[in-house]
């Protein structure tokens, strides 16, 4: 029973083939009964086109049905095959192998792809970043020094000296504070010598200098500009100044107007 129904089963698979095989088996039987009957003495003999033909004889009808047999699987392979292949291909084409579904598959997507590219795109809003306001720095803040000031102490080399002094300091000018001062100086004899000094206050990058131009000092050395500690008070309106000039000056003044 097995061998039976592997033998159907293989017949059901190759159904196409053996109609092949029983149509030329027909037209092999019906040509060889055309033969044999061809030169019989039968009277049903019709002749055409110079061919004898025994019409009681079934080999015209066997040769017929067998032509019908072998061409009838070649037909519906030929219609069948098309959808079938190309179905097949697109299941089984492994990556990286063309098929027709492959190829149609990649051909879309670059259709759909290119289609995308072209399409408008919607216009983006260019943003230029904003650069922070430019500021100038501030500008510093100077004390008003402006005035006249009377002498309150006075000391060279943390030693005082019996002096009276006036400052009269002019109105600030790019910075800088012009100056004149007189110092009067008494010995221990009474005499009393008046010396004048004119230069100018400045203060740059928080720092302030000392710059003394002229004066009636007969032992004066321009020492240019010196660094100077320069405190004032406006509550109190005393203004305090330590400089080195070829001593450690210190002196504390207070402003009058």
């Amino acid at each position: 029973m097995s061998e039976i129904s592997e033998l159907l089963h293989l017949i059901k698979q190759n159904y196409d083939i053996v109609l092949m095989a029983v149509g030329l088996f027909l037209i092999v039987i019906g040509l060889m009964l055309f033969i044999t009957g061809r030169y019989s003495d039968n009277e049903n003999h019709v002749e055409g086109f110079g061919i004898k033909m025994d019409v009681k004889n079934p080999s015209l009808i066997l040769i017929i049905f067998g032509v019908f047999l072998l061409v009838a699987p070649m037909t519906l392979n030929k219609k069948e095959h098309p959808a079938q292949t190309a179905t097949e291909t697109a299941q089984t084409a492994p990556p990286g192998k063309t098929g027709s579904g492959v190829a149609e598959t990649s051909v879309r997507t670059s259709v759909e792809t290119k289609r995308h590219d072209e399409a408008p795109q919607p216009p983006v809003a260019s943003v230029t970043p904003s650069s922070p306001p430019k500021t100038s720095p501030p500008k510093p803040v100077l004390p008003a020094l402006q005035g006249t000031y009377r002498l309150l102490t006075y000391m060279e080399d943390n030693m005082p000296i019996n002096t009276a002094g006036e400052l009269v300091i002019q109105r600030v000018s790019n910075g800088i504070f012009p100056f004149r001062a007189n110092f009067q100086v008494a010995d221990g004899w009474g005499n009393v010598a008046l010396f004048l000094y004119e230069g100018y206050f400045a203060k740059r990058n928080g720092q302030w200098y000392l710059k003394v131009n002229s004066t009636n000092e007969p032992e004066w050395t321009d020492l240019g500009e010196v660094n100077l500690q320069l405190i004032l008070d406006n509550n109190s309106g005393t203004l305090g100044l330590r400089y080195y000039y070829g001593a450690d000056i210190a002196s504390v003044w207070q402003k009058v107007r």
